[in-house]
């Protein structure tokens, strides 16, 4: 027998001593779990492994929070224990486990604070009354399955019928056309040079009809957007430059393609 456990009671294992090793075990397992949950799921809808409504839908918007919310009461529980159970032992390792859900569920709960404020809708113009079209170029890429979202937008309302027109012009007061004192064929160049610089795929390029269009594609989950810059000469002189930008899936883009035509209006200013 070990005369160290006989002479020190404090170093035999107890029931208390189990649970504090159980938890600081299962917390870590779990601290992991949930942020490969994300990873995952982002990875594997990138690589068509499986549906972006799987890898969004379930994993990350169910399975991933789950998984982070029982690795945050694991952790919280662990860091009672380390503390509580002499010798304190795993009080390090246990805020960490409480921590790195805490960070992630934090983060969430931003993002659906943000998607909660923003309208629901994935095609956002520069002009609502005459929206720029997209060529077959767009049409065939996006593939006539019926399973992206349609490109129409005059008409096109969100579930709760209210026109995405309407939506947009009380989200986004400032996405409007844009006027600019260059030729149009100065414009077009760039505009070309900046959608290059995005790394945008680019689909379209005909400086007589004067329009540019390109698929950006996100890192992560790897959703593809359709944008199409329509630029004319404008009636009072200078070029006129509009801009469409239209998630192929999902029904809220989180406020994406109106980002995207910022930057680019942005930019050319």
């Amino acid at each position: 027998m070990n005369t160290a456990l006989t002479t020190r009671p404090d170093l035999i294992p107890t029931k208390r001593h189990r649970l504090r090793n159980a938890l600081l075990k299962i917390g870590t397992v779990l601290a992991v779990l949930g942020p490969t949950a994300f990873i995952l799921g982002a990875i594997g809808t990138k690589l068509g492994l499986w549906s972006w409504k799987f890898g969004l839908g379930l994993m990350t918007m169910k399975i991933g929070p789950l998984v982070l919310l029982l690795a945050l009461i694991t952790g919280v529980a662990a860091l009672i224990m380390a503390f509580w159970v002499k010798p304190r032992k795993g009080v390090v390792v246990a805020a960490l486990i409480a921590l790195v859900p805490a960070a992630g569920l934090l983060k969430l709960t931003t993002v659906k604070s943000k998607v909660s404020q923003l309208p629901f809708i994935h095609d956002v113009t520069t002009d609502t009354q005459n929206p720029p079209e997209f060529t077959t170029a767009i049409v065939e890429a996006r593939g006539a399955d019926g399973k992206t979202n349609p490109l129409n937008y005059v008409g096109k309302t969100d579930p709760k019928g209210t026109l995405v027109s309407v939506l947009q012009t009380r989200a986004y007061p400032d996405i409007r056309p844009l006027v600019l004192s260059e030729a149009p064929d100065v414009v077009f160049g760039e505009v070309l040079a900046y959608a290059k610089g995005q790394s945008w795929k680019i689909e379209t390029e005909d400086s007589n009809a004067g329009i540019i269009e390109a698929t950006d594609t996100t890192f992560w989950y790897g959703f593809k957007d359709d944008v199409i810059i329509r630029i004319r000469p404008s009636e009072g002189g200078g070029t006129l430059v509009d801009m469409r930008s239209i998630s192929r899936v999902g029904g809220s883009d989180i406020g994406k393609n109106a980002e995207r035509i910022r930057g680019l209006m942005s930019a050319l200013k």
